[in-house]
């Protein structure tokens, strides 16, 4: 005979976290909306199809990538007879994490397509995906206790949340920092330091800050 000792309940929802700068909205309606990051297929300059920005402040930048990361996670409330307790984790088998580029709100200066240029956002790219990967590592690691399901559900809601928005911020910040330490790409020493960290980071993304 076989005792059940747990219940079991299971619940997903969605968040999306944007990173990067708005542009004018494109027309082509032939142009994916999304375009995921890949190891394989390096963005081009085909994909920068916003109009170029009437704010002075952004006419200093040759082009601006703009991407989203975008999470969903299931978690499950179980019931331990044995201990008395409910408790909430994530179902590590249930997380998703994309990182994506957005054509129609990515833009460049027509005299800016240079190689050099081009590298430096593919690069803002790639430092997004490693992100992108240290939240999928981090979102399978909450897990709480409570007295009742609703407490559970609460506790783990927050401690999701709370997991993302900090590694997200962080990779905010640190997209911020690249641009500044690179002088936007133009500083060739500092490009290619970054672009060795952040092959390493690709790695092994836990290593990122």
């Amino acid at each position: 005979m076989t005792t059940t000792l747990f219940k079991r309940a299971k619940v997903a929802f969605v968040i999306i976290v944007v990173i990067g700068i708005l542009g004018g909205l494109g027309a082509l309606a032939q142009v994916p909306e999304h375009v995921p990051w890949s190891a394989d297929q390096p963005i081009t300059w085909q994909l920068f199809l916003s109009a170029y920005p009437q704010d002075g402040s952004l006419q200093a930048e040759a082009a601006a990538i703009h991407m989203t990361i975008k999470w969903s996670v299931s978690y499950v409330i179980d019931y331990d007879r044995m201990k008395g307790m409910w408790y909430g984790y994530v179902d590590k088998n249930m997380i998703k994490v994309t990182n994506t580029m957005e054509p129609l709100l990515s833009w460049a200066d027509a005299q800016g397509k240079t190689a050099s240029v081009l590298n430096h956002e593919q690069r803002h790219f790639d430092l997004n995906e490693v992100y992108a990967r240290k939240l999928e590592s981090a979102l399978a690691l909450p897990r709480v206790n409570g007295a009742t399901t609703d407490a559970v559900r609460a506790a783990l809601k927050k401690e999701i949340n709370a997991t993302a928005a900090a590694v997200l911020d962080m990779a905010s910040q640190m997209q911020s920092r690249y641009d500044e330490e690179t002088a936007h790409g133009t500083n060739a020493a500092m490009q290619a330091s970054w672009a060795a960290k952040i092959d390493a980071w690709l790695a092994n993304p836990l290593q990122a800050p």
